[in-house]
């Protein structure tokens, strides 16, 4: 089963250097911004085929809120009043990314009036209706992907639309609140993490391949230094295992991760948790399978009270192509 989730870095950088074409998209309908329900309201849904190995989960639901889109890099806030995620409407955005990136960056207002330059949604609690992200509202076409909130309610998040108004030769960076941190030059970035307890950010590099970690972030102004996050953080074989897509509790102490390591032959992603050995950072637990699933699996975040957590899930239709939806599932 090949892995796709490092996909949404390679579409990244070729929304910077497309080429000419027409394409017809049907738009996603952004629900109108509405008052989260109460934290005992829970979401209902499918079950899925994903299984939670720590006693006491629910089985994961796919969400009301997926439709035949693609739904991508899900985030839940830590009082459980929203979800934010990456959207575009293409059911099949690997096929579709020749067709978006000519109309991007040759048709930039029919891609934003469509909706298919990518962008970050919000879904409201119970998580039956979505609408577009202040962040994204902009007449400037970009991909807006793989956000995450500080414990200080700060948003981090990958995007190229500096790349489209400042020149294509402007690398993918991590922002926050809309201000650029830092890029890596043809390496690529994604799925910032920002943990404010121990001052770290920890972010993919490059794409989804490894785990990098910047510490000491915010005192040194997010301009690094970064290195590769230690061992069993990142497999032995750092060039033929992916490691990525980090979150940590609001202490720092506990930290999950998308890995192929187990399934290295056949590029299967899963959820794993690491947890943390001593103060600085350098000693973890050997991962431990948290999630698993018998198609790919990732990108977990959890509530501040660690009783609710949603993720991503890859699927396959009958013709081949595949989709993505998102997961939830609570303690019982």
């Amino acid at each position: 089963m090949k892995n796709i989730f490092p996909f949404l870095v390679l579409l990244l950088a070729a929304l910077a250097c497309g080429e000419a074409a027409t394409v017809t998209a049907v738009p996603a309908t952004p629900a109108p911004e509405s008052t989260p329900a109460p934290r005992q309201v829970y979401p209902e849904g499918q079950p899925g085929s994903a299984v939670i190995r720590e006693p006491g989960w629910s089985t994961p639901i796919k969400l009301p809120f997926n439709d035949d889109g693609w739904e991508d890099s899900p985030y839940i806030t830590r009082d459980g009043s929203q979800i934010i995620f990456f959207y575009h409407p293409y059911p099949d955005l690997i096929s579709a990314a020749e067709q978006v990136t000519e109309m991007v960056v040759n048709n930039p207002a029919e891609a934003v009036a469509q909706g298919v330059d990518g962008k970050l949604y919000i879904s409201p609690r119970p998580f039956v209706s979505r609408y577009v992200h202040p962040i994204s509202d902009n007449d400037s076409p970009a991909l807006e992907c793989c956000a995450s909130l500080s414990l200080s309610g700060d948003l981090f998040y990958t995007t190229n639309r500096e790349s489209f108004e400042q020149g294509k030769d402007v690398p993918i960076a991590i922002f926050r609140n809309g201000e650029r941190l830092f890029g890596l030059e043809d390496q690529g970035v994604d799925n910032p993490e920002y943990c404010e307890a121990k001052d770290e950010l920890w972010f993919d590099c490059p794409g989804d391949t490894n785990l990098c970690v910047m510490r000491d972030a915010a005192a040194n102004g997010f301009q690094g230094p970064f290195e590769l996050a230690p061992y069993p953080v990142n497999a032995e074989d750092v060039d033929g295992i992916q490691d990525s897509q980090a979150f940590l509790t609001d202490d720092c102490n506990t930290l999950y991760i998308t890995s192929s390591r187990d399934y290295p032959d056949l590029e299967l992603i899963q959820i794993y948790r690491l947890r943390r050995l001593d103060e600085e950072g350098y000693q973890w637990s050997e991962p431990e399978l948290f999630i698993s699933n018998p198609t790919p699996i990732a990108e977990l975040s959890m509530t501040a009270d660690g009783s609710e957590l949603i993720f991503a899930q890859i699927f396959w239709r009958e013709d081949g192509t595949p989709g993505i939806d998102i997961y939830y599932s609570r303690r019982k």
